[in-house]
């Protein structure tokens, strides 16, 4: 009896080995990703990232044998650690031709419409454009290295550059800026964080600058670059299907507008 005991005990023991074996073999890579606060797309909570953004990349690769670790940098830094293979993707990123010679896009993640933001008190009859030649005589806040540096330079507008749209949106509030053009979602969120009490003295005209999607901007050099890029957007392609993507938009409550679904 004893004998058979032990026989079991070490039966079992060989099964729990060859089971956890099995189970490391099958660990997920963990497979790094670089962005910026940008809410409501990209969310850091001391150093956490959450947001419409990595809920899809979270989503999008549960299941596979990929696993994200975002983590957090300014933006030209992430893009030099892409250059080198030293992260996988940087998001959230616009497909821009000069961008494209140098990275891979994934597919689509999210639309996104620019605007042009602005002081009530300074426009009190509204501000409309057709062109960006119309914002000649103002000054506009920019971010730079954001997408509408070249047009912008192009259209000779007057552009005051800092490092960020929160700098921005508090340029707007000193007068020392007339416009500051940002994703509308993000203007409105930097606002209540910024000035919670005064949403209603900021404005915005009302026809978007341009209407693009956003995707994760991904590197040649990242080792298994093709196949992660594979993965990926076949599971955003299953999660859009079985209603988990419009789920994400829900929580964040984005517009359907937004969506790529549609």
């Amino acid at each position: 009896m004893g004998l058979f005991r032990a026989f079991n005990w070490i039966a079992a023991t060989i099964f729990l080995l060859v089971h956890m074996s099995l189970l490391a073999q099958e660990r997920p890579a963990r497979i790094v990703f670089s962005t910026s606060n940008y809410e409501p797309y990209v969310v850091n909570t001391k150093g956490v990232a959450s947001g419409v953004i990595p809920d899809i990349i979270e989503e999008a690769l549960k299941g596979s044998v990929f696993a994200p670790d975002i983590i957090f940098e300014p933006w030209l830094r992430g893009e030099h650690a892409l250059k080198a293979g030293k992260v996988f993707a940087c998001f959230p990123y616009l497909k821009t031709a000069e961008r494209q010679g140098e990275f891979v896009f994934s597919d689509p993640l999210i639309y996104f419409f620019p605007k042009f933001f602005y002081l009530k008190s300074r426009f009190p009859n509204g501000f409309e454009w057709q062109k960006l030649s119309d914002f000649k005589g103002y000054t506009l806040g920019g971010v730079r290295g954001y997408w509408y540096e070249k047009q912008f330079k192009q259209a000779g507008l007057t552009i005051h550059y800092v490092t960020s749209d929160k700098q921005n949106i508090e340029m707007l509030k000193l007068k020392r800026v007339d416009f500051t053009l940002i994703d509308e979602l993000v203007g409105w969120e930097l606002v209540g964080q910024s000035f919670p009490k005064e949403l209603a003295s900021y404005e915005v005209a009302s026809k978007p600058e341009s209407s693009a999607a956003f995707h994760l901007m991904i590197s040649h050099n990242y080792p298994n670059s093709k196949a992660i890029t594979r993965t990926f957007n076949l599971g955003l392609r299953r999660i859009v299907e079985n209603g988990t993507y419009q789920k994400i938009l829900e929580r964040y409550q984005v517009p359907q507008g937004y969506s790529v679904a549609d």
